[in-house]
């Protein structure tokens, strides 16, 4: 006897395969973090509330830590943990900045919050400040 899978299976297979992968990826990026603690579910609360703040406008925000500031260059180079707004991984990167003068006062180990966007294919900060 042969067993075929009807087209409705196939979809319902396809759909909770896809559920389970992006529950996983939510649950990878707020795994950095302790729940049991006022500290951690404030952090996780952040964290959702810039998540959903960030769909809204088209920005996603994160914190890092300053490698490298070009001010002639208008380039930062920060290291962070992973945007899944953004589709990324924790990494190092170099990111244009929307205004030079964005970048007075910062310097290599500083730890920032950034906002960004795509903007013509690349990924532009269009918001930095110092974390404290």
């Amino acid at each position: 006897m042969k067993t075929t899978l009807s087209t409705r299976t196939a979809l319902a297979l396809a759909v909770a395969m896809t559920l389970g992968t992006g529950t996983m990826a939510v649950a990878q990026t707020h795994a950095d973090h302790d729940h049991s603690t006022p500290e951690g579910m404030q952090q996780h609360m952040q964290l959702i509330q810039q998540e959903q703040q960030g769909k809204a406008a088209g920005q996603h925000e994160a914190e890092a830590l300053v490698r490298k500031v070009d001010p002639a260059a208008g380039k930062i180079t920060l290291r962070h943990g992973a945007i899944p707004g953004m589709g990324m991984g924790a990494m190092t990167m170099v990111y244009a900045v929307k205004d030079k003068a964005m970048l007075d006062g910062l310097k290599a180990g500083d730890k920032v919050r950034f906002a960004a966007e795509k903007v013509d294919g690349s990924y532009i900060v269009t918001r930095i400040e110092k974390a404290e």
